[in-house]
């Protein structure tokens, strides 16, 4: 630990409550918590070691450093909006698929046959199915 992070410690509690809560000195806190803006600095063993609950002492750094929470309407003001994205194939790499194609699926004694353009997924759906009454 180091000097200013013990003087830190020493003064960071001013008043034990009765049911478990704490006051804190402002000053101490506020140094706390730019401690935890250093580069490589963990919030959360920065809270271990000076035995302060790690959500309390992020709830700090937001207060006293002016860093807005992930997720607050100022931290997403400025945001990309996202687009719905569609996408096709050239014409000239999609199979060209006439309307008197057909598929035939033999299934036990029986013959399925499925003319013209057929959607993959719903074929896959009817086989399994037909596959889970075996």
């Amino acid at each position: 630990m180091s000097d200013k992070s013990a003087e830190i410690v020493t003064g960071l509690v001013t008043k034990e409550g009765s049911h478990g809560r704490r006051t804190y000195n402002v000053a101490a806190k506020r140094a706390l918590a730019e401690l935890c803006r250093r580069p490589g600095v963990s919030v959360a063993a920065m809270a271990l070691q000076h035995g302060v609950n790690a959500n309390v002492l992020r709830r700090w750094v937001s207060e006293y450093c002016g860093v807005k929470p992930v997720g607050t309407q100022a931290a997403t003001q400025g945001a990309a909006t996202l687009l719905p994205v569609t996408t096709s194939m050239p014409s000239s790499t999609r199979p060209s698929v006439s309307s008197d194609s057909c598929i035939e699926v033999i299934f036990r004694a029986a013959t399925i046959r499925i003319r013209g353009v057929v959607d993959a997924r719903a074929l896959g759906v009817v086989i399994d199915c037909l596959a889970q009454r075996t």
